[in-house]
């Protein structure tokens, strides 16, 4: 306490940090990812850290090294295609064309391969194609007023039908130059990994750190809001779709190498574990709230799970059952009345004996 003249006296208050040094890795590290990931990311992570001690643990074959080049490659892949639909749903929308873009990409890379093409023009034309690809899901919401659900939905049924027809079903090699990127590593990692890691940090920075980003933000939070601040909300939910197809088309060639070949429905699979990684990594269906962190620890947790129930002995087919009950999981524990629980307990205990 101390006099700020006469009697009045007034009282301080010290405060005593008990926080990590800012000098420490961990206190760096965490701080890093608050920023960047926001507090969504952190459940995702512990989950999927937790995750990892369990499979150590009960099944320890989950961690060879063949068995993380098999979770982490297409937890890569995914998380790829998965950056876009997080910007797609923090609009309030939603991409069901994701694995349809990711097939255009990878059966037409095959293709011009094929005939003679030099790599850079392949990517060249795969780009198009896959920007146009989203341009046309934007366009089909914004301009002609179909619902996200549908839009998307009719739209991939587009690809997969043009796909099917100019391929003619036929199997194509990928280029050599997405083969050896595929097969590639870096520090012990897959190469896929780290694009893939470099890629969510760039578009976390963006979100987070500049006027763009909040803006977006601001549009899937409340778009009549927004538009009486003067903001483009057509545009934003236009460039959400437009990027989600470049995100797509880039995450289709990564396939394409992984795979070796390019069949029409090479990346048809992709689209329920990149919509079940941003529902795990806390995105809003409802809009605004989304992380691209968070979504690619979904994607991490998502492959992880689904390696052990391989590890097990399980078949391949029961990918797409395991990625549905970890969803429906997710979902389930998202719309779960905590708050209410919580209210409920606390009534309780301040109710007298």
């Amino acid at each position: 306490m101390h006099s700020t003249g006469g009697d009045k006296v007034e009282p301080t208050t010290q405060t005593v940090s008990i926080t990590s040094s800012p000098n420490e890795p961990g206190s760096a590290i965490g701080r890093a990812l608050l920023q960047l990931g926001g507090r969504q990311a952190l459940p995702v992570l512990i989950a999927t850290i937790l995750l990892f001690v369990v499979a150590a643990v009960f099944v320890p074959k989950t961690l060879t090294p063949a068995s993380v080049v098999a979770i982490l490659v297409p937890a890569g892949i995914s998380a790829v295609a998965a950056i876009g639909q997080t910007l797609v749903i923090q609009q309030k929308g939603i991409d069901l064309s994701v694995g349809g873009v990711m097939t255009l990409a990878a059966v037409a890379s095959g293709i011009f391969s094929s005939n003679g093409l030099p790599f850079w023009l392949v990517l060249l034309i795969v780009a198009v194609l896959s920007l146009a690809s989203g341009l046309l899901n934007g366009l089909l919401v914004t301009r002609v007023h179909i619902t996200p659900l549908l839009a998307t939905l009719a739209s991939n049924s587009l690809i997969i039908g043009v796909v099917w027809t100019v391929s003619g079903g036929q199997a194509k090699l990928a280029p050599e130059e997405l083969r050896t990127i595929a097969s590639g590593s870096f520090l012990g990692l897959p190469l896929i990994a780290w694009i893939a890691v470099i890629l969510v940090v760039i578009v976390a920075i963006v979100m987070s750190k500049s006027l763009f980003g909040r803006r977006f933000t601001a549009v899937g939070s409340s778009p009549a809001a927004a538009l009486a601040g003067g903001v483009n909300v057509r545009g934003y939910i236009l460039f959400s779709y437009v990027i989600a197809g470049a995100f797509g088309g880039l995450a289709g060639l990564l396939l394409a190498g992984y795979a070796g070949q390019t069949t029409y429905d090479l990346g048809v699979n992709y689209m329920l574990p990149v919509i079940a990684a941003v529902v795990i990594g806390g995105a809003a269906l409802t809009g605004g709230r989304g992380s691209v962190v968070a979504t690619a620890f979904g994607c991490l947790l998502l492959s992880l799970v689904v390696q052990m129930v391989l590890t097990l002995g399980a078949p391949t087919s029961m990918q797409l059952l395991v990625q549905s009950l970890v969803l429906a999981v997710a979902a389930g524990i998202r719309l779960f009345p905590w708050s209410r629980v919580g209210a409920l307990l606390r009534s309780r205990r301040r109710a007298p004996a």
